[in-house]
Parts: structure tokens; C-alpha cells; sequence
């Protein structure tokens, strides 16, 4: 048996390194969705730090049509499929990285409108509806701000 040795130091500098690389790389996909384009880089990182990474593998379902609609996802990697109950077809093109989902539950108390499925492994980075409007707002009046912004 081989065992390592790595001093306190070393060991949160790896540690920072890998958070300063995450962080990186959720403000560049945030950075790309229209959405919240016009944010603040203020009030960016602030919605990043309220998201949480979670990792479906493939096949299963992310949310599912009737399900109370409460959290708002971004995909960093891999694919989605949407879906309604007692139809084979999808009801949208496939998501893919820097695609969002569950933007219409959080407009409304609806129900989830459709089941969404990954259909590789997948990674997305997920927001509560709490959270959200904390950060940023409604996304009604978010979608009203970037709307305004199109016809200037």
C-alpha cells in the first residue's frame, strides 16, 4: 500500500485553484445566456454563488411533467429531451450546453409542462425559485429589462 503525503498549503491551493477554474467557467456560460445579459457583474456573481452543480446520468428524468416547478437549470454539459405524457415526440429541440430549462415555473405557480430527460450524461447548474428572485427579481421583470434592452 502507497500512501501520499500533502501539506496544508499545497492542499488549499489545489483547492482554490479547482474553485477559481469553476468559477471561471460558470461566469462564462452565464456570460453566454441572453437572458441575463444585461446584469451587473455584481449581480452575476451573485447568482453563481447561489447555484448548485448537479450531475444526471443518462436517461433520467430532471423534472417531470405535473411536478411542482420551483428551480430554474442551466446545462453545462451534455443533452436534454422534452417530453409530454402519452406522446413519444419531443415537444422542443434537444438542450444542450448553455441551453435553460424550468424558466416557465418560475413565471407562474403552473405545474411542470413537460418531462425533461437527459438523454446523455449531464451536468446542470440549478437555482431555487427562492434564490433566484433574492438575486435577481421575478424573472418576469428580468425578462422585461432584457426585452427593453433588444429594442434600444
Amino acid at each position: 500500500m502507497t500512501a501520499w503525503e500533502l501539506d496544508i498549503f499545497s492542499f488549499k491551493t489545489i483547492l482554490m485553484g479547482k474553485a477559481i477554474k469553476d468559477a471561471d467557467f460558470q461566469m462564462g456560460v452565464i456570460n453566454e445566456i441572453g437572458l441575463f445579459k444585461e446584469l451587473s457583474t455584481t449581480d452575476k456573481q451573485t447568482l453563481m454563488t447561489s447555484m448548485k452543480e448537479k450531475e444526471y446520468k443518462e436517461k433520467r428524468a430532471i423534472i417531470c411533467e405535473g411536478d411542482e416547478g420551483n428551480t430554474f437549470y442551466i446545462i453545462t454539459a451534455g443533452e436534454v429531451k422534452c417530453t409530454k405524457a402519452g406522446s413519444s415526440a419531443e415537444v422542443s429541440r434537444r438542450l444542450k450546453k448553455g441551453d435553460f430549462f424550468g424558466e416557465l415555473a418560475l413565471l407562474s405557480s403552473d405545474k411542470r409542462q413537460a418531462t425533461v430527460t437527459a438523454t446523455q450524461d449531464t451536468t446542470v447548474l440549478m437555482i431555487d425559485r427562492s434564490a433566484f428572485e433574492r438575486v435577481l427579481g421575478t424573472l418576469s421583470a428580468l425578462k422585461e429589462m432584457a426585452a427593453g434592452q433588444d429594442r434600444k
